[in-house]
């Protein structure tokens, strides 16, 4: 078996093509192992799509091996020739913050884990005590007006996406909204 191996590794190493130094000829080989790979009854249709697509995001990987890095998202609807490859960026599936842009250009992002409420009496459990009703709105004013300056502080880095690991409350929203910002919470 060892000389019938020999002979066998010999002609494969004969008929081998390395097309490392010509990068149309090594991806068009890529494509080629993609397309058999995927040769099956479920993308016998759109094997030729699905193997560009496999191809672009091994290609991104500039040589790493590390396939962790190639991330799969699945959406219920559509066909499969609706699938795609995000060409420049990643894809975040949150809500869009109401009255936000919908859609950014030349994003600078910036990513928080803050709370953006104005309720931290109710949070806490605080207990104040007040002699007029007056002083309780007071107290209110004073909470929204430090969320304000939070909300402020956070746009004066000059961001225009804010996204945030909490909730982002309708107050700051709102403010991120006034000033053109997108915000996306819980992400």
């Amino acid at each position: 078996y060892r000389l019938a191996r020999d002979a066998a590794l010999k002609a494969l190493r004969a008929a081998a093509i390395d097309h490392s130094k010509d990068p149309a000829a090594f991806r068009q080989d890529l494509l080629n192992i993609a397309m058999t790979t995927l040769s099956s009854k479920v993308l016998s249709q759109d094997k030729e799509h699905f193997a560009q697509i496999a191809v672009d995001a091994v290609m991104k990987l500039r040589g790493s091996t590390n396939l962790d890095q190639i991330q799969i998202i699945k959406r219920i609807g559509g066909t499969l020739k609706d699938s795609y490859l995000d060409p420049d960026g990643f894809l975040l599936d949150k809500r869009i913050g109401v009255g936000c842009p919908k859609r950014m250009t030349g994003c600078k992002i910036l990513v928080a884990n803050t709370p953006m409420d104005t309720d931290k009496v109710k949070i806490y459990g605080s207990k104040v005590k007040v002699d007029s009703v007056a002083k309780v709105a007071e107290i209110e004013q004073a909470e929204k007006q430090k969320m304000l300056n939070k909300v402020d502080a956070i746009i004066a880095h000059g961001c225009n996406v804010f996204v945030n690991r909490q909730l982002i409350y309708n107050l700051p929203e709102q403010r991120f909204a006034d000033a053109g910002v997108m915000s996306i919470e819980h992400a």
